[in-house]
């Protein structure tokens, strides 16, 4: 219900404005329970925030840590590696001056064997010439002389 002032304006009875105050009330109640729950909330995030930074801070340690072994690990890694050539490069040396003494040594029993050699290689020679010239002189014996041709 309404009543007029008179002036063409109209108010509202007191029931209407105790009503609306009520529903004010209540609407500020529900806010503020609301505020409340937001506020546990921003307190929850603020919370799981400063969990999470604590969490990201002990993993960039680790990521820090495995970074400096990794490195470390390459560096050793390198340093294995010149060692390794090295030791070829000195094995290679090695082998090869081995090879040329191995040569040296296989042809100087070579030309030792080449001095006995052929002494007995001329004698071989010389007896088979001397078995083929008796064998012709035998021959020939049969045909009626020594000389006859």
């Amino acid at each position: 219900m309404t009543i007029s002032n008179g002036n063409g304006e109209t108010r509202k009875t007191v029931r209407e404005l105790t009503k609306d105050l009520a529903i004010v009330q209540a609407d500020l109640k529900a806010m503020s329970a609301i505020h409340g729950r937001l506020d546990k909330a921003i307190e929850k995030l603020t919370d799981v925030s400063g969990d999470l930074k604590s969490m990201l801070a002990v993993h960039e340690e680790k990521i820090s840590k495995t970074e400096s072994a990794d490195e470390q690990l390459a560096d050793l890694i390198e340093v294995r590696r010149q060692e390794i050539s090295n030791d070829i490069k000195e094995l290679h040396t090695r082998i090869n001056s081995q090879s040329k003494e191995l040569r040296e040594a296989i042809q100087t029993i070579n030309d030792t064997l080449d001095k006995r050699v052929m002494p007995l290689e001329r004698w071989r020679w010389v007896i088979l010439g001397a078995f083929g010239l008796a064998a012709f002189l035998i021959g020939r014996m049969d045909d009626g002389g020594w000389f006859n041709f």
